[in-house]
C-alpha cells in the first residue's frame, strides 16, 4: 500500500490534503505507488521489488524530477538504508527511470529504480521522497542547469509498505526439457516495463501489467541455441511444435485454437488475417483458473493444438497444447504469466514459485525445491508429465 502526505489514499484523506482542499487548492504534483500493494518476490537470497510509482502534475507548471531519494525504515521506524539516484554527473541517472520533464497535467510512470535489497534487510516502510524544479521559461531552464539536487523548488514524500506473497497453487515448469527464459521480468525486461498511462497503452485498454512477473519459455539444445539453421523458418527453433503442460491443477475457463501463426517473409513477420474476435496480442491461448485467486495464461499457442476444452479440469503435468508463432511475438515461444484475475487487461500478475526442478549452471545443476525463473536461467523441470503419442 502506498501513504503520502500530497495524495489522496482511501480510505483515509491525509492532513495536508484536507486543509488544501478545504481552500480550494490543488496539490502541485502527487505520487502513488502501482500496483497499491507491491509484493516482495524472493531469488538468490535478495528481496525483489516490482512495482512502478505514478506521478500526476495538475498545476499548471512545468516540474524537472533532479532526485529521487528512498529510506527503507524497520517496524520502529528506524532508517535502515538510505539510497539515491539524481540528475547530478555525466551519467543518464534520473533519465534511466523516468522523463525527467513533468508537463502540466500529465501523468507519467516512473519504473522504481531501488528494486533489490538483501534478505536481511527488514523491509518494513519504503518513504520516497520526488524533489523537483520549476521550469516554466528558457530563463529557469538555464539556471535549473547550474543548481544542486538538494536546492529544490518541490519536494513529495510518499510511503509504500510492500507485503510478502506466497503462490497458493503448487506450480511446475510448464514445459519438458531443457527450457531457457529468453526474457523474464528483471530490471531490464519488457514484461517489467510498461508504461500503464502512456496513451499507446491506454489505447490498448491496459490498465494494469499482467506480464510484470512473466516469463518467455523457450526449449534449447546443449549449447543453448533456441533454433538450428535459418533463424527466419519457424520450424527451425527447437521450441515450435512442442508439448506445453498445465503447471497447476484447475479448470480451463478461456481458450483460443484458431488464430493462424505468424510466418517470416523476407526477413520480417508477417500477420495473418484474424478471426473475429480473435485476440491479436495473446493467438491462440489457454487461460487455467486455479480456483484459488490465481490464474494461468498461456499466449502464441500453435493453431489446432489447443487439446482442452472450456470448462474441462486438468492435473498437473497434463498436456493443453503445443508452442507456436500466433499473436504478438517475434518467433515460437510460450509466454507464461500468472493472475491476480481472469482478464488480461485489467489484472495484475503475481509472483511464481516454481516446484521440483534444476537450474543448469553449466556442467553442474542445482536441485530448487521452490523458487522463481527469470531472465536468463536455463531450468529441467524433474516433475512427472503426462506421455504425449
Amino acid at each position: 500500500m502506498i501513504r503520502t502526505r500530497r495524495i489522496i489514499y482511501a480510505p483515509v484523506l491525509c492532513p495536508v490534503l484536507l486543509m488544501m482542499l478545504a481552500f480550494g487548492q490543488t496539490p502541485e504534483v502527487t505520487v502513488s505507488a502501482f500496483p497499491q500493494v507491491p509484493l516482495i518476490e524472493h531469488r538468490d537470497h535478495q528481496q525483489l521489488l516490482n512495482f512502478d510509482l505514478t506521478v500526476a502534475n495538475p498545476s499548471k507548471s512545468t516540474w524537472r524530477l533532479t532526485e529521487i531519494e528512498l529510506s527503507v525504515l524497520d517496524a520502529a521506524d528506524r532508517l535502515i538504508t538510505r539510497r539515491t539516484v539524481n540528475s547530478d554527473g555525466l551519467a543518464p541517472g534520473i533519465a534511466i527511470v523516468a522523463s525527467p520533464l513533468l508537463a502540466p497535467g500529465e501523468t507519467m510512470d516512473v519504473f522504481n529504480p531501488f528494486y533489490a535489497f538483501s534478505d536481511e534487510v527488514p523491509i518494513h516502510r519504503m518513504q520516497y521522497v520526488f524533489r523537483y524544479l520549476r521550469e516554466d521559461n528558457p530563463q529557469e531552464a538555464a539556471d535549473n542547469r547550474h543548481r544542486l539536487p538538494m536546492d529544490h523548488d518541490l519536494e513529495i514524500t510518499a510511503t509504500v509498505i510492500p507485503q510478502e506473497y506466497k503462490t497458493r497453487t503448487n506450480l511446475i515448469v510448464p514445459l519438458a526439457g531443457k527450457v531457457f527464459v529468453w526474457e523474464g521480468h528483471d530490471f531490464y525486461a519488457h514484461h517489467r516495463r510498461v508504461p500503464l498511462h502512456a496513451a499507446n497503452v491506454q489505447k490498448l485498454g491496459i490498465h494494469a501489467n499482467a506480464n510484470r512477473y512473466g516469463a518467455d519459455l523457450v526449449i534449447v539444445d546443449d549449447q543453448g541455441r533456441i533454433y538450428h539453421d535459418d533463424p527466419y523458418d519457424k520450424k527451425h527453433y527447437y521450441s515450435y511444435g512442442t508439448p506445453i503442460y498445465a503447471p497447476g491443477a484447475g479448470k480451463i475457463v478461456a481458450l483460443a485454437n484458431d488464430v493462424p501463426d505468424n510466418e517470416f517473409k523476407d526477413r520480417h513477420i508477417t500477420t495473418p488475417e484474424l478471426p473475429a474476435g480473435a485476440d491479436p496480442n495473446l493467438g491462440n491461448y489457454v487461460l487455467i483458473d486455479h480456483e484459488n485467486g490465481e490464474f494461468s495464461i498461456f499466449p502464441h499457442m500453435m493453431p489446432g493444438s489447443v487439446s482442452v476444452k472450456a470448462g474441462q479440469r486438468v492435473r498437473p503435468g497434463e498436456m493443453i497444447g503445443r508452442v507456436g508463432f500466433s499473436g504478438d511475438a517475434i518467433f515460437p515461444h510460450v509466454h507464461y504469466s500468472l493472475l491476480a484475475g481472469p482478464d488480461i487487461y485489467q489484472s495484475e500478475a503475481l509472483p511464481a514459485y516454481f516446484t521440483h526442478f534444476r537450474r543448469v549452471l553449466g556442467s553442474k545443476s542445482v536441485q530448487v525445491q521452490e523458487g522463481t525463473v527469470d531472465s536468463g536461467d536455463i531450468v529441467e523441470s524433474t516433475a512427472e508429465y503426462q506421455a504425449v503419442r
